[in-house]
């Protein structure tokens, strides 16, 4: 591709003095498109330092020293809604520029989420280096953006070459990213995800507050059950052993060590008598004895442990006081959330073993108003498909796990058909999630303790009854295969490296994206929904000027933190605005949104 610079004579201007802050400034105003980046001293915008704004033009980049230009120079420029602004992971200078110079950028094009949007389900890198490689042919030298860690001196004239080519090359890299988001109908969905950005911005910056002693004390109880579970496993299996050691104080060692697998896998083949190849999680689910119970259970509470233990507690920026996750837009290929840095979709919910959502609390005079979609990826289904009988149950607003077990078996549905019926409930409700993933019969029999033979018999007289729901899905499969790509009702996609017939997993690999061109439409439906909903309810904060913000999200769940006096007027806006968000390609079938207002982080 055609650069409008010479990468060898690099057009850029080193900012920092006032008068030539002006200069630039005034150079830069006549522009519609800017780039824009930062360097800093490190990674959290709370405690880090920027050390140069970048703001460039096609054949011009302006290095500010931030250390001695004022930012509200800059502040009508970046904040300036008309200019397009372009950057390579714009989640992070917008929280550098908000958290040190008061800037809210807006109007974003974000290269690295554009990268995403045009690979999701290709294993492609979304770096700066990757993408400008890709699109330009230009090779970028990132090892100097080392030197910018805790630095305290002046910068060099090398790292002022580098921040100025950072946002020059960003020109080539969105004109050709903005011409094949075009060519394949990917505009509305990058305009929603570029929307987003500054959501997640805010969300990040805000963060969380959490019940430090009320989180030790569950970390306690869950040490003590994991103990007396491995103390009965032991005590279960000890007549099992001939030889009998004394512990170091006295009373019977430990027979086996209960995270060793070769260990394990003894004690089952040999010593039980049921033959299995391995320990997984997936597999002792199908053995029926209480020793496989008893290493599950001891598994999950060592597991919680692990994942949530004084980890979490180290996380707490000593600033704010506050826990800062990272939050990854497009986490997933179906364009799902994801989080790290603690990651919150681990969390359990509604546990009693592990109530660790309900350490999780407002700041002293506001409320959490957590909501989250009633049966979103069912609802989504129905409008897919067009199914009457689905739509019609949600219609009534009816259990929607009642109701297709009512069709299938023949039974009158009733508000109390749980209760009458739990396990043609329980059926259904397998059946209903399993579409979703694409679950076939072995995997559903195994759900519910029956066998394939009978699981498939379920599953016919399930498509049987909602006919619309089976044709759409083997037209979802089909279509994944045919096109190379799956798409939701706004046009994400996701794309499927497709195999040679001659390559001898063949089948097994057009299975998965058979399966996977189910999945995406659906889930990523459902991610899209969520996303138009953070958007809305961004806007709407400013709009009805709330005192609040958005804490976080995990899958379709959204939380605000509101001022208590407004948190029950904010519950009624949140649930209007999640369901708008969903309106947005949901034409069939009503989507419900339920909030509810509380003091910790619990629905």
């Amino acid at each position: 591709m055609n650069l409008e610079f010479d990468p060898t004579k690099l057009p850029y201007k080193f900012v920092d003095s006032p008068s030539d802050a002006k200069s630039a400034f005034e150079d830069l105003l006549k522009e519609e498109v800017i780039s824009v980046d930062t360097e800093c001293t490190g990674l959290d915008p709370y405690n880090s330092k920027i050390l140069l704004i970048q703001i460039g033009k096609k054949d011009m980049a302006y290095v500010f020293d931030a250390r001695k230009i004022d930012c509200d120079t800059l502040k009508p420029l970046l904040e300036d809604p008309k200019k397009l602004k372009v950057l390579q992971n714009a989640k992070f200078d917008y929280e550098m520029l908000k958290a040190h110079c008061g800037i809210t950028l807006n109007n974003i094009f974000d290269s690295m989420l554009a990268e995403r949007i045009l690979t999701c389900g290709l294993e492609r890198s979304n770096s700066l280096a990757a993408i400008a490689e890709k699109h330009t042919g230009l090779s970028l030298d990132k090892d100097i953006r080392k030197t910018f860690e805790g630095l305290i001196t002046q910068v060099n004239e090398q790292q002022v070459r580098y921040a100025a080519l950072d946002v020059l090359i960003l020109f080539p890299v969105f004109k050709r990213q903005w011409e094949l988001l075009q060519k394949e109908d990917l505009v509305k969905v990058a305009k929603l995800e570029f929307g987003v950005v500054r959501v997640v911005g805010e969300m990040e910056l805000k963060g969380l507050c959490i019940n430090s002693s009320k989180w030790r004390k569950i970390i306690r109880e869950l040490e003590k059950k994991r103990d007396e579970t491995a103390s009965k496993i032991q005590e279960t299996i000890r007549p099992l052993y001939k030889v009998q050691q004394m512990g170091l104080f006295g009373g019977s060692a430990d027979v086996l060590n209960l995270n060793s697998q070769p260990q394990l896998l003894d004690l089952f083949n040999n010593k039980l008598n049921i033959d299995i190849g391995s320990t997984g999680d997936s597999v002792l689910e199908t053995v029926k004895h209480p020793v496989a119970d008893l290493i599950r259970e001891y598994r999950g509470h060592e597991k919680l442990i692990s994942a949530f233990g004084e980890s979490i507690l180290e996380k707490v920026n000593k600033k704010t006081g506050r826990i800062h996750p990272d939050f990854q837009q497009i986490g997933a290929d179906t364009g799902r959330f994801s989080c790290s840095n603690p990651n919150f979709q681990q969390i359990p919910r509604e546990s009693e073993v592990a109530p660790f959502r309900s350490c999780f609390v407002p700041a002293e005079g506001y409320k959490y108003v957590v909501a989250d979609y009633s049966s979103m990826e069912m609802r989504i289904v129905a409008d897919l498909t067009g199914d009457e009988r689905l739509i019609k149950a949600f219609e009534k607003d009816w259990d929607v796990h009642s109701a297709t077990a009512a069709l299938m078996f023949n039974k009158e549905y009733s508000s109390d058909f749980k209760k009458k019926y739990p396990d043609l409930r329980q059926t259904s409700k397998n059946i209903n999630f399993g579409l979703v993933y694409g679950m076939g019969p072995g995997r559903l029999g195994m759900m519910i303790g029956v066998d394939a033979a009978t699981a498939k018999g379920y599953m016919d007289k399930y498509f049987e009854t909602f006919k619309n729901v089976k044709i759409w899905l083997d037209s979802a499969s089909k279509l994944a295969v045919r096109n190379g790509y799956s798409m939701t009702p706004i046009g994400r996609k996701r794309w499927y490296l497709m195999p040679d017939k001659s390559d001898p997993n063949y089948d097994k690999i057009i299975a998965s994206i058979e399966r996977q061109g189910k999945n995406h439409p659906i889930q990523g439906a459902n991610a899209d929904a969520t996303k138009y909903s953070l958007v809305f309810l961004f806007d709407r904060l400013k709009k009805e000027g709330v005192d609040g913000a958005i804490t976080h999200t995990v899958h379709d769940e959204i939380v605000c933190e509101v001022r208590e006096d407004q948190a029950n007027d904010w519950a009624k806006i949140q649930q209007e605005e999640m369901e708008r968000g969903a309106r947005v390609f949901m034409k069939h079938c009503p989507p419900k949104a339920q909030a509810v207002v509380g003091d910790v982080w619990e629905h």
